[in-house]
């Protein structure tokens, strides 16, 4: 900024005084003038100005400007060494870190923009990608980064502290960044950035992915939905396909669309048909239509011209989790239901269905007329106990086990503790047997189960579940998603359909069929069923996702779930759905499936004693991936002093030891950290010992490490991001061409260092200039009145 100011004000006396007594000789020279009107006044008034100036230079006025001082204050230019600035945007033609490099004066012999600009600042020169360096010149540009953390890299550069010399900030980018979220700021702390556009807009041709995830389901037809987005740029009117290939190589699902524009976007859901339990690996791939077999042996990419071929690939992880999952199924007596739902699980490897079934109820006490001395259910006369005793006393109920791990597990019938009952079990089902049939301990732990350690609870419909069988008001019947407790007088329904509400619709463990049509179809085929216990409503939070219609087609809950505490309760209220089994063969297969996936849906969801968790992150531009352990005893009680081993086998089959430690935050977490460096998937195994040495089990996960995906997800210059970066630290955005234009701009920057300059005005030609012209043009007025 440019002022003046005034060394001698203390004259300023003497200049009043001086432009006075101007005035006045003025005023007494021009008396007898022969001037008159407006002529006589102009040249009195350029004699009074002149003599005034003269007067005003008594006090040595200096114009006084800031500038920044030479070679004090430091100009920053960063250059992306990103991959994505290797990719050309014409088919053949130069790529846009060509033209950056020239830009940037490499191979340049005279003098360049960079020279110019280090004649007023210090010009430090850098290059980022996942990391920032310094570099001698731009020539070290490879465009071999994994990354572009242009967010952090910029922030970092431009921040201001009490001592910074950094006048601005110059990044050449392509604005395509790998950590755009970390973009915020407060502009007076920061030195004003100058963002400079590589690329000028879409690319010739080009196929990309632009987004990845995979969701999974209990549906067995697709128990895994792969999602793709994708971008195309110059194949309108062609066909592309979408391929998901397995750890095999072997292609397992495909998928076509046809691009109608040159520039367009779409997204893909791809169902996988099979996968297999625990930790799988797909390849999800996207070429030009008519290349789906050349894709094992990478062929296809010989006959694939586009701008890159980096971005047509992407690496899914997908953990279905391995069993056994196990369900304890408590039944009042044999029946059809059970014989249909265990015969469905066998094609289920990893679900197992331990169950304890009650043959005979507890009978009266009284005298047996049998042998003397006979003590013992006559029925059990010559089978003996583990302990040489009779099998089973008469007045006590008869329970067989089946399923069992071993000969211990349930040899006291139904869990009476913790340790027996959470650890074991993810769920457990309730058929056909009264609330008196357990303890008052025996249901309160049953609601714990749900509520604490977040298992699932079933009960089905036999006739001796609801409140037939007395579970209003007791801690089983609370959380049932019906109530029991309020009296329906209608009278008992027969011959119902079972359909699904619009919420079931949604749930695809429900669905049997791929398409909604075949589904519907297949339910108005499905039997009359005769067995229906009515409720009168159901709680709030609770979702219907079935009904029953009777023939007046009157709809009654046949299913209905809710969330309780940490787990889930639902209540299968139709009593005798093995009748679908009993049609043909078809239905019966049908009655299977919906066995398995509802089954599947009881357990999916509910947490191991032993849980392995992985938290991604990013410092910069490196990935940091946090493993956590959470252990808990069989009683699901946390345990603090367990010790494990965490084994991660990364790509090319390099392992790495790590050993975690007890989280500072949470009891009963063990966390370790680990950076990933190379592209693609790592596995992970955690190994879990408690205090006594003794195994707990072992956890297995896994990921992909892609950054090469983040940098190619788009191929267009986020000019967006860039013009935000300028507005909030006081920058502007300048295309490649401009680049030149630099170091006239900056110039007038308000830098950290400055000096300031002094120029007296008496020494300035124009004032000077300015004096003679009021003298000269009074002489003219003069002499054009003859007046000399």
């Amino acid at each position: 900024m440019t002022q003046i100011v005034f060394q001698h004000w203390d004259r300023a006396w003497m200049m009043w005084a001086g432009i006075a007594l101007a005035v006045v000789l003025v005023l007494i020279g021009y008396r007898g003038s022969p001037l008159s009107g407006g002529a006589k006044l102009a040249a009195m008034l350029c004699k009074i100005a002149a003599l005034s100036l003269l007067a005003f230079l008594l006090l040595e006025p200096q114009l006084s400007r800031e500038v920044p001082r030479k070679g004090a204050n430091e100009v920053v230019i960063a250059a992306d060494n990103g991959a994505g600035l290797g990719v050309s945007e014409k088919t053949g033609g130069e790529a846009r870190g060509v033209a950056m490099k020239k830009a940037l004066g490499v191979g340049t012999s005279g003098e360049t923009w960079i020279d110019k600009l280090g004649e007023m600042f210090r010009v430090k020169t850098m290059i980022f990608d996942d990391r920032l360096r310094s570099v001698k010149d731009f020539s070290e540009l490879k465009f071999d980064g994994q990354s572009s953390t242009v967010c952090s890299v910029t922030k970092s550069l431009s921040e201001r502290g009490a001592s910074s010399t950094t006048a601005a900030v110059v990044v050449v980018t392509d604005g395509i960044a790998t950590d755009a979220e970390t973009w915020q700021v407060t502009k007076d702390r920061h030195a004003p950035v100058f963002p400079v556009i590589v690329g000028s807009g879409p690319l010739d041709r080009d196929l990309a992915i632009t987004d990845v995830s995979a969701v999974q389901s209990a549906f067995e037809e697709s128990p895994v939905t792969i999602t793709a987005k994708v971008k195309a740029f110059g194949f309108e009117k062609q066909d592309v396909s979408i391929s998901v290939l397995d750890e095999a190589k072997k292609v397992i699902a495909t998928e076509k669309h046809r691009f109608e524009a040159a520039k367009g976007d779409h997204v893909f859901r791809i169902r996988v048909p099979t996968a297999k339990s625990g930790l799988s690996f797909f390849r999800v791939v996207l070429t030009k239509a008519g290349l789906e077999k050349k894709l094992a042996d990478d062929s296809w990419k010989k006959e694939s011209p586009e701008a890159t071929l980096v971005n047509n690939e992407r690496l899914i992880a997908v953990d279905r989790g391995a069993g056994p999952y196990r369900i304890l199924y408590v039944g009042g007596r044999p029946n059809w239901e059970y014989k249909f739902l265990h015969r469905a699980l066998t094609g289920d490897p990893d679900v197992q269905l331990p169950s304890l079934i009650r043959i005979a109820k507890k009978e009266p006490k009284f005298e047996w007329r049998g042998r003397a001395g006979e003590t013992s259910n006559p029925l059990f006369r010559g089978f003996k106990a583990d302990g040489g005793d009779e099998a089973q006393r008469y007045d006590q109920p008869v329970w067989i086990r089946l399923g069992m791990k071993d000969k211990k597990e349930l040899s006291d019938n139904f869990p009476k503790s913790q340790d027996e009952l959470f650890g074991e079990y993810r769920a457990i089902i309730i058929d056909d047997l009264e609330a008196a049939a357990f303890t008052q301990e025996q249901m309160n732990l049953i609601e714990r189960f749900v509520s604490q350690r977040g298992g699932s609870v079933l009960m089905l419909g036999g006739q001796e579940c609801y409140r037939a069988g007395g579970y209003d008001h007791t801690p089983i019947g609370q959380m049932l998603p019906v109530y029991l407790d309020r009296v329906n007088e209608d009278k008992p329904v027969e011959d119902v359909r079972f359909n699904l509400t619009r919420e079931g619709w949604l749930e695809p463990w429900l669905r049997l069929r791929t398409q909604q049509e075949e589904d519907e179809k297949r339910l108005a085929q499905m039997p009359a069923f005769f067995s229906m216990n009515q409720t009168f409503s159901i709680k709030p939070g609770a979702s219907i996702l079935a009904t029953a219609s009777d023939a007046g087609q009157k709809s009654h809950p046949a299913l209905v779930v809710q969330r309780f505490g940490e787990g889930r309760v639902a209540a299968l209220l139709v009593g005798d759905l093995w009748r679908w089994g009993m049609q043909n063969a078809e239905q019966h297969a049908d009655m299977d499936k919906a066995w398995r996936q509802f089954m599947r849906w009881l357990v999916v969801d509910v947490p191991d004693r032993v849980v392995l968790d992985q938290q991604h992150s990013k410092n910069g531009g490196q990935e940091m991936v946090k493993l956590q352990v959470h252990v808990r005893d069989q009683g699901f009680r946390l345990i603090d002093d367990a010790t494990m081993k965490i084994t991660v086998e990364q790509p090319g089959g390099k392992k790495v030891d790590l050993f975690a430690e007890p989280s500072l935050k949470d009891a009963g977490v063990f966390e370790a950290e680990f950076y990933p460096r190379d592209n693609g998937d790592y596995r992970v195994k955690a190994e879990i010992k408690d205090g006594k040495g003794e195994s707990l089990g072992e956890r297995q996960s896994g990921w992909v490490h892609s950054p090469l995906a983040d940098e190619f997800r788009s191929l267009e210059p986020d000019r967006a991001l860039l013009e935000r970066i300028a507005k909030d630290t006081g920058g502007r955005v300048l295309e490649l061409s401009e680049v030149s234009t630099l170091p006239k701009l900056l110039e007038n920057l308000n830098v950290p260092i400055k000096e300031t300059l002094t120029d007296p005005l008496w020494h300035s030609p124009w004032v000077f200039a300015l004096i003679l012209g009021l003298l000269a043009a009074e002489w003219v007025i003069r002499r054009e009145a003859g007046w000399v």
